[in-house]
C-alpha cells in the first residue's frame, strides 16, 4: 500500500483487522501530518451536577426572578427561603422555586460529597467561583474543604450536566470559542474523538499508548474534508518506511518512541518511555532525507 506516491509507504500487510486504517478529525487548529505518531483523544469533560454555579459564601438566599432561572449555589446557610435546606447543600433555582440539586456529605467541612464537580456561571459568581467563570471547578473535602477549577474549557469542550431535578439534567454542552470569549451552549451527543499528538508515556507509571501513524494527514484531503486524518493503528505487526530528521542516529534495533507526534530514539534506564516499533533499517542521512523503516 502507497500514500500518494510520497516517502511515507507501507511495506508489509497487517495480521488482523484491527490494525486497519481509519478516519479521524484531528484536534482542533493543529495540523498532523503523514508519518506523525498520534492517539485517540476526547473534549468531553467529566459531568458536572450544575450548569450555572454563582456562590458558595451567602447564608440567605438570593432574591431571583424568572430570568435568573438555571442559577445554582452552594448553600452556606439556611436564611430566608434556605431553611428547608442544609449548609454544604447544591440547590438551583427554577424561576420560581429552590430545588435541591445534591445533597451535602453532612461531614467535616460542610459541603457536597468529594469530587463534586460544578459549571460556573458566565458572569456574576462570587465567593469561591469569582474569577472562574465559564470554567469547571471541584470539590474536595480536604482540611479546610475547598473548591478548585478542575478544566478551563477550549473549543468543542463538551460536557454532560447529571444533576438530579436541574434544569440541564440530562442535556450536554459545548464550549464554542476560546475562553473567555467563548460560551457553553446546547448540543446533541457527546463530543465526537480526535486524534493528537502523541507523547509517549513513561513504562513505570502509565498504561502503554494506543499509537497510530498519521498515513495522510489534513493537510492532503481536499477542501471538502480538511477535517480528517487517515491512520494507521501500530503495535499490530505492520512495518513501515518514514521520514526522519534523525536517521543518521538510528540503526536496526533501536526502539523509538514519540515526542509530541515525532519519534525519537528509546533510552532506557529511569523514565524509559513505553516504544512504539522497532527500527529494521535506516540509511543514515541526517536531516529532511532521513528515511527508516520500523517494526510495529
Amino acid at each position: 500500500m502507497s500514500n500518494l506516491q510520497s516517502v511515507f509507504d507501507t511495506l508489509r500487510g497487517w495480521p488482523d483487522s484491527s490494525a486497519l486504517a481509519h478516519s479521524l478529525r484531528p484536534e482542533p487548529t493543529v495540523a498532523l501530518v503523514e508519518g506523525m505518531v498520534v492517539e485517540t483523544k476526547s473534549l468531553q469533560l467529566t459531568p458536572a451536577v450544575v450548569l450555572k454555579m454563582m456562590d458558595d459564601s451567602l447564608v440567605t438566599a438570593p432574591t431571583l426572578t424568572a430570568a435568573d432561572a438555571g442559577k445554582a449555589y452552594h448553600v452556606a446557610g439556611v436564611g430566608g427561603a434556605w431553611s428547608g435546606f442544609t449548609i454544604g447543600d447544591i440547590v438551583e433555582w427554577s424561576g420560581t422555586a429552590w430545588a435541591l440539586i445534591l445533597a451535602g456529605s453532612g461531614g467535616t467541612p460542610v459541603g457536597p460529597p468529594d469530587g463534586t464537580r460544578a459549571v460556573v456561571a458566565a458572569a456574576g459568581a462570587a465567593g469561591s467561583f469569582a474569577g472562574s467563570e465559564e470554567k469547571v471547578v471541584v470539590f474536595s473535602t480536604g482540611t479546610p474543604g475547598s473548591w478548585a477549577v478542575a478544566d478551563t474549557p477550549v473549543n468543542e469542550n463538551n460536557i454532560f450536566i447529571n444533576g438530579s431535578g436541574s434544569l440541564y439534567e440530562n442535556k450536554f454542552y459545548q464550549y464554542t470559542g476560546a475562553h473567555p470569549a467563548g460560551a457553553w451552549v446546547g448540543a446533541f451527543h457527546q463530543a465526537a474523538p480526535h486524534m493528537s499528538k502523541l507523547s509517549s508515556g513513561v513504562v513505570a507509571s502509565v498504561v502503554r499508548d494506543e499509537a497510530w501513524l498519521v498515513i495522510q494527514g489534513n493537510d492532503q484531503f481536499d477542501a471538502q474534508f480538511v477535517d480528517k486524518v487517515t491512520c494507521l493503528k501500530l503495535l499490530t505487526g505492520c512495518t513501515f518506511k518514514v521520514a526522519t530528521l534523525i536517521a543518521d542516529t538510528l540503526a536496526p534495533g533501536d526502539l523509538v518512541s514519540a515526542n509530541a507526534g515525532v519519534l525519537e530514539k528509546t533510552v532506557a534506564g529511569a523514565g524509559m518511555k513505553h516504544y512504539v516499533g522497532v527500527v529494521v533499517e535506516s540509511n543514515g542521512v541526517a536531516g529532511a532525507g532521513g528515511i527508516i523503516s520500523v517494526a510495529s
